[in-house]
């Protein structure tokens, strides 16, 4: 089976607020498709955004993916209403120590990135995936303007 064309961060500047808004959702989206742990119809969801068929607001006004989203929050809930107060502080610093390590990444790619525009060399950033359990979470507030764009 082929590799199927992926889109590129840029393509996704018409459903983000900024590059880095559509950077993280590119992110995010690929650790969807790739999670083993990931319901069926949020690989879907993240195969048919990534392949460029199908729109991140589209995706995310559709019944079908809009349900699956919901029933992974509702079941990570779940799972954290059953959590005893030590373990969930155990993955509270797991979580905080994540994502800065993905700011970290993150910054560094960027600063990579300008480096290649001036004819530097380019290396892979690693960190790619979300530890289990975290897939689609972030417990930082969205950067400038909030969410997604609202399509007219």
């Amino acid at each position: 089976m082929s590799k199927e064309r992926e889109i590129g961060e840029e393509d996704l500047m018409a459903d983000a607020v900024d590059r880095e808004q559509a950077r993280r959702l590119h992110r995010a989206l690929r650790t969807l498709r790739d999670d083993p742990s990931v319901d069926a119809p949020l690989k879907e969801m993240a195969r048919e955004v990534l392949s460029g068929r199908t729109t991140m607001g589209d995706a995310i006004r559709s019944d079908r993916y809009l349900g699956a989203l919901g029933s992974r929050l509702a079941e990570l809930k779940r799972v954290d209403d059953g959590l005893s107060p030590e373990e969930r502080e155990r993955r509270r610093e797991q979580a905080e120590k994540f994502f800065r390590e993905q700011e970290e990444a993150e910054q560094e790619e960027s600063g990579e990135k300008k480096e290649d525009s001036r004819g530097g060399g380019s290396r892979a950033v690693a960190g790619d995936g979300l530890p289990s359990g975290l897939v689609g979470i972030s417990p930082r507030p969205p950067r400038r303007g909030g969410g997604f764009r609202e399509q007219r």
